[in-house]
């Protein structure tokens, strides 16, 4: 973690989880070994991911805010392989790489969950911003299936969408490869990452970020036409107890389905759900860009893109623009 990380995650506990609405600066200093002009600078990055902390001359006032409910999360998951184990945090660099530093400790299916990120990890090495409000997590998974694990991608998106639709109402689709929308803007992301053994999978890390009840004006200007949130979309708020629940069981259905060996099963069902199907798109990879028709997804949870001269080209990680 770095150390402005660091500092941020100290000062959001003691202020958060204190007994106390205000704290006095000199005795945050105290408690967090940092200067008075360290701490207000912390204060403002939290007040930027959304903690409702206030400077009052030399005190921060807190308000009242929502947490996730981790005691009920870990209730009766008991038969279930992911979930078993869920660690929280109240603020961190980044979920993927907190779980990614407990690596082989943990076993198979431990969650991570935190309320905020301030280094948020997105695809091809993006940011993801990651304030108080959202639901931003990573699973540690060790696969036996000797499946593409872009299917998991895959499953993992149709399983937030169908969460979401449980919880909220909301019908969301698919955006390939890993991309859950409403309309045209993102409201949810995955990000799966491996560590190798040889050619061997030793673990995945697969980072799940939704954006809940995230205020509109909190989201930088240059994303505010791409991405949105559910309290957006609905004019209220969602009960993210309730939300990252359902996102567990139906991901936890989706690993066991993997994991039996059910993958054309799993591809189907994002299948039906993803709107890149049958669009124009712009694909960039390693090698290139070019433009085509999204066809299908393959066995493997690949795109197969027909080119205008009829060729069709299997896509396995690339960045994709829908045009139309």
């Amino acid at each position: 973690m770095n150390a402005f990380a660091d500092l941020d995650r100290k000062v959001a506990e003691i202020i958060l989880l204190g007994a106390d609405d205000q704290v006095e600066l000199d005795d945050l200093a105290k408690g967090s070994h940092a200067s008075p002009e360290e701490l207000r600078e912390a204060v403002d990055r939290l007040g930027r991911l959304g903690y409702p902390l206030t400077l009052y001359g030399r005190s921060i006032q807190r308000e009242h805010c929502s947490l996730i409910d981790v005691k009920q999360l870990r209730t009766n998951t008991s038969r279930h392989r992911i979930a078993q184990k869920i660690e929280w945090r109240l603020h961190v660099d980044s979920t993927q790489e907190e779980l990614r530093r407990l690596g082989q400790e943990v076993p198979d299916g431990t969650v991570l969950i935190s309320e905020s990120q301030s280094s948020g990890k997105g695809r091809m090495g993006r940011s993801w911003f990651s304030p108080l409000g959202g639901i931003w997590m990573s699973i540690l998974l060790k696969p036996s299936w000797p499946s593409a694990h872009q299917v998991l991608t895959l499953a993992f998106a149709a399983a937030v969408r169908k969460a979401m639709l449980d919880v909220a109402g909301i019908r969301a689709g698919l955006k390939w490869p890993n991309d859950v929308i409403i309309g045209s803007r993102k409201v949810a992301g995955i990000l799966a990452e491996a560590e190798y053994d040889g050619a061997k999978v030793r673990w995945l890390v697969v980072g799940l970020g939704v954006n809940a009840n995230i205020r509109p004006e909190l989201l930088p200007h240059e994303l505010r036409r791409e991405a949105t949130s559910l309290s957006q979309e609905l004019g209220h708020e969602v009960e993210r107890t309730q939300l990252t629940r359902r996102i567990l069981e139906f991901v936890d259905r989706a690993y066991t389905r993997f994991e039996s060996g059910c993958v054309s099963e799993l591809v189907n069902d994002a299948k039906s759900a993803c709107f890149t199907i049958g669009r124009m798109v712009k694909v960039t990879t390693m090698e290139g860009t070019f433009v085509g028709k999204a066809l299908d997804l393959g066995v493997d949870g690949q795109l197969v893109v027909a080119l205008k001269d009829g060729q069709k080209i299997p896509v396995y990680a690339a960045d994709v623009v829908h045009l139309r």
